[in-house]
């Protein structure tokens, strides 16, 4: 699902910025936050089973490619 959703904020990225293409940027933009605490919180119940310090060393793996991806 959130493929799509990028797909789409992408292609209204490169349309005229009306205030209609505005409004939808802002509603993909807060799904997608929700979605990123959604997942937050769907980590932390995966780290009460492996174990905290496991879900940290696996946060620093993906925070590292993140920082990769900003470069």
């Amino acid at each position: 699902m959130n493929t799509e959703i990028l797909k789409l904020y992408k292609q209204l990225d490169n349309m005229e910025q009306t205030k209609e293409v505005q409004f939808l940027k802002d509603q993909i933009k807060e799904s997608l936050y929700q979605n990123l605490r959604m997942h937050f919180l769907e980590l932390s119940s995966i780290g009460r089973v492996i174990g905290y310090d496991e879900l940290q060393n696996e946060l620093k793996k993906a925070i590292e490619l993140i920082e990769m991806q900003k470069a």
